[in-house]
């Protein structure tokens, strides 16, 4: 039992988190989250500006997050957030330092990471090479 409520769990975790981040910091306009996306801009010379930066990360984690939620789309949605966690891990390595949000980049990307071993598809060398053969 505990066997198949600790994906379970993992992906609600992230869900939450990434749902967090959406609505009440980028959504919401939050000050720090606003600063924060201010200075991304200015790194990226200014092609993108604060507010779409904020808001398009927003949506795009809103989305990862219901994807997580689905039992169908979860693998999806868990691959999908270690991809966005990496360029926001690198964006907190080299652009807005280490805190809090680079923390918490580093606990969903590692659980995401997990859930994806947790419900990896076993896989049999010997089943692979028997498929190709005539």
């Amino acid at each position: 039992m505990a066997k198949r409520l600790v994906p379970v769990a993992i992906r609600l975790l992230v869900s939450v988190n990434l749902l967090y981040a959406a609505i009440f910091l980028k959504f919401a306009a939050v000050p720090g989250s606003v600063a924060l996306f201010e200075q991304m801009s200015q790194a990226a010379h200014g092609l993108v500006s604060q507010p779409v930066f904020r808001l398009g990360s927003g949506v795009f984690e809103t989305v990862v997050a219901l994807l997580l939620l689905i039992p169908k789309t979860a693998r999806l949605g868990a691959g999908l957030t270690v991809v966005w966690m990496t360029p926001v891990i690198l964006s907190h390595i080299f652009v807005l330092g280490y805190g809090p949000f680079f923390v918490d980049a580093l606990m969903v990307m590692l659980l995401a990471v997990i859930y994806l071993s947790l419900t990896r598809r076993h896989f049999h060398w010997s089943e692979r090479e028997s498929v190709g053969r005539v």
